[in-house]
């Protein structure tokens, strides 16, 4: 069950949502009492509030409070409501306390995104490019990539469309494991790719960047450098290196500063 879903049945408890096929005829005479606004996420994204979902309502036209239920058309609501691309799930529906219930779920980011020609934007959990928002700052790995990106026409669309963003897809990938994986989600702070694939990763800890290479068998790269951060490191100090290169298979090469 989606937390959506989960947060829809809290409210409701046993009540059956009304939708037009489900209302009945005396509920359907009844007016509407009033709007009930659910944001998932809300307070820690802060992309799209209640106060957004009201205004958006209001600029409808359409009025909720004191009207019939029949004559409040949800699915005009729930169409404006999902003009906001941040938003993944939108529901507009009526309870038995003959409320209007607007219940919406955020897009959470994962990545921010800075392309060389043509953007700043965040990419959420399903691939999918979210405008940046300079009201919140999470604590995401940052990815420079060098490429041209029209991120205003490419908004709310997924990575995986689009050959164009064909590497953006392969960093993607990249950076969810780097997420869940506890290690690396702590060492590493950002990436860089070329044009042509090639990663770059700056650590954390240490004054060196490491040459990933393209990201084939980015798992068993990684598994030879953290090998070499747990044996290596601790002896020659992390502040020795200026590169570590670990594309070449079963390798690690260090470039001394």
């Amino acid at each position: 069950m989606s937390l959506l879903m989960k947060i829809v049945t809290m409210i409701t408890g046993a009540a059956l949502l009304m939708t037009p096929f489900f209302i009945s005829r005396s509920m359907a005479e009844e007016e509407c009492r009033g709007v009930v606004i659910t944001v998932v996420d809300s307070s820690r994204h802060q992309f799209v509030t209640a106060d957004d979902i009201m205004t958006a309502l209001r600029a409808t036209g359409i009025r909720v409070t004191g009207q019939k239920i029949c004559d409040i058309p949800l699915d005009k609501i729930e169409q404006s409501i999902r003009e906001f691309q941040e938003l993944k799930v939108a529901e507009a529906y009526i309870s038995d306390d003959k409320k209007l219930h607007l219940c919406c779920d955020q897009r959470e980011p994962v990545m921010r995104v800075v392309a060389s020609y043509g953007g700043d934007f965040f990419i959420d959990r399903e691939g999918v490019i979210m405008r940046r928002h300079n009201l919140y700052t999470p604590n995401l790995h940052i990815l420079e990539i060098d490429m041209v990106f029209n991120a205003s026409q490419m908004t709310g669309t997924s990575i995986y469309d689009s050959e164009k963003t064909e590497n953006l897809a392969r960093a993607f990938e990249l950076v969810n494991y780097i997420r869940d994986h506890s290690f690396w989600n702590e060492m590493i702070d950002q990436l860089s790719m070329t044009r042509n694939g090639r990663v770059t990763l700056v650590p954390r800890v240490g004054n060196h960047t490491v040459r990933l290479g393209y990201v084939d068998d980015y798992e068993d790269k990684l598994q030879n450098l953290l090998v070499f951060y747990r044996q290596a490191m601790p002896v020659a100090g992390w502040d020795r290196y200026r590169v570590v290169n670990v594309e070449y298979k079963g390798q690690v090469v260090c470039q001394r500063r």
